[in-house]
């Protein structure tokens, strides 16, 4: 029911869909059957692919295959362009979009995780629960307590010792926790990191990884890295607006390196995501909205990607208009469960968008850095490299047309009636104003003398090579962290 006040969502793409966005002027094919007995309106195109459920949408269609098969889309000039499912977006302005959806089968929201977290187990099968809680979630209420209560005798255990950016060595022990109870679901209570975490702890177990070397040898190198062997399930419920849910992906930081590796495996996603905006109260305020300022961050980059199409550019806009309209609703309230669900609500779009075609850029790129290295929570990274991203990015013609598609947004979550900043990395900077966060990196302790380490780590980050306009060298990430002072070396 898509209401406020709803119950579930079911995504009817299936956990690892493919989205093909037809072009207005494509001629179109001959009608695909899939083997559910549908047709399905294609541009002209090649396809190769294990279609077992699909759902047309306007001009799009969904397709739900195997993993490990292969979709060809394009009008046939000199030859079909080929991207396994694992493999980030094929984007086109002229042919589509192919890319890898990864949407959770269900998401729900509108009731208490405690009432419809039991039959969400039972439809999963599910017999023996581990929860994975946040500590101080733990401590400060009585959620957790609830949560366990509903469950009775399906939950066989709660652990709460993950930190932030989740460590391998934490995950390794959540592991044994999980493996020692006998598991046979994961249930996350809190925020990125403990999703995170739940991706990498079934990881851990299905591989049987026991040491912080080994799991590592899972990380993310290439596509031939990718992985679909089948993990025992996660439900997801999350008390931040980080999103980190709605995918497949997992980051965990090596602590020796003080690296945050990406960890891709397909079968990772959620198999269920509940939306609980009561939960969040709990949440201190300054988690909750700057997760929600990391969130407004995949809005932009998605509407300033130059892969960015008319699907994704609706859909991040829209996005980005319920979270702005709503983290500013909190922030004035507090209280206001319904600005809270426009949040949430705000983020599940947000990463639709994000799996449409674009690509994420330097803001994500800097975060990843920030965050394990320099220990800057990471809802606070976006706060203090986006507005610095944007405005170095406005000095290319093309990404600052793009750019308008933001102020755009800004505009219509505050109304034709309101004026607003007439440059993207004004509107981001103050909104991050009035939700009283940390706008530079002197907030949050780095100096100027640790920039050019910070540049230099920042290369290493595959995000580099999508940024809208072309970073040469650690000297022009040095000239995007410039933006972002002042720095803690320089402020009294």
């Amino acid at each position: 029911e898509s209401r406020l006040d709803g119950v579930m969502m079911i995504q009817a793409v299936g956990m690892r869909s493919t989205l093909a966005v037809a072009h207005a002027g494509a001629r179109m094919a001959t009608p695909v059957r899939s083997s559910a007995g549908l047709e399905l309106g294609l541009p002209r195109c090649f396809l190769s692919v294990d279609v077992r459920t699909s759902l047309g949408v306007g001009g799009a269609a969904l397709f739900a295959g195997a993993a490990s098969a292969v979709l060809v889309v394009g009008r046939r000039r000199g030859g079909a362009r080929r991207r396994n499912l694992a493999t980030m977006a094929l984007p086109s302005a002229t042919n589509g979009v192919v890319n890898t959806h990864a949407l959770p089968s269900q998401v729900l929201w509108g009731k208490p995780a405690a009432e419809v977290l039991p039959e969400v187990l039972s439809k999963l099968g599910c017999k023996r629960a581990i929860l994975l809680v946040s500590r101080s979630l733990r401590s400060s209420s009585k959620a957790v307590d609830e949560i366990a209560s509903a469950l009775g005798d399906t939950c066989v255990a709660v652990w709460d010792g993950m930190p932030a950016h989740t460590p391998r060595e934490a995950v390794l022990q959540a592991a044994r926790a999980a493996r020692e109870a006998g598991a046979d679901v994961v249930v996350t209570v809190g925020g990125g990191s403990l999703t995170d975490a739940a991706k990498m702890v079934r990881i851990a177990l299905q591989t049987g990884a026991d040491s912080p070397a080994a799991l590592g040898e899972h990380r993310f190198k290439d596509i031939a890295s990718v992985r679909d062997t089948t993990l025992i399930p996660q439900v997801t419920i999350p008390t931040t607006l980080s999103a980190g849910e709605f995918s497949p992906f997992a980051g965990c930081t090596d602590t020796v390196t003080k690296t945050k590796d990406t960890y891709v495996w397909l079968d990772a996603l959620p198999k269920a995501i509940v939306l609980d905006p009561g939960l969040t109260m709990h949440t201190p305020a300054w988690l909750f909205l700057s997760t929600g300022l990391r969130s407004v961050d995949h809005c932009v980059e998605a509407l300033c990607s130059p892969a960015g199409n008319p699907y994704s550019d609706g859909a991040a806009c829209a996005a980005l208009t319920l979270l702005v309209r709503g983290l500013r609703r909190v922030k004035a309230d507090p209280k206001d469960v319904e600005a809270r669900t426009l949040c949430q609500l705000g983020i599940f779009q947000a990463v639709q968008a994000c799996q449409s075609g674009p690509q994420m850029g330097a803001s994500h790129a800097i975060g990843h850095i920030l965050g394990p290295a320099f220990e800057v929570p990471h809802g606070y990274t976006s706060c203090v490299a986006l507005p610095g991203v944007l405005l170095w990015n406005s000095q290319e013609p093309t990404n600052s047309a793009r750019q308008t598609l933001v102020v755009k947004a800004f505009q219509d979550a505050a109304g034709s009636d309101t004026a607003v900043p007439r440059t993207a990395a004004e509107c981001v900077a103050g909104l991050v104003r009035e939700l009283g966060l940390p706008g530079s990196l002197a907030e949050v302790g780095v100096r100027r003398s640790q920039l050019e380490d910070c540049a230099r780590r920042t290369m290493g980050d595959r995000l580099v090579e999508t940024n809208p306009r072309k970073i040469n060298g650690w000297e022009d990430a040095l000239a995007i962290l410039e933006l972002c002072g002042p720095f803690a070396d320089e402020v009294s």
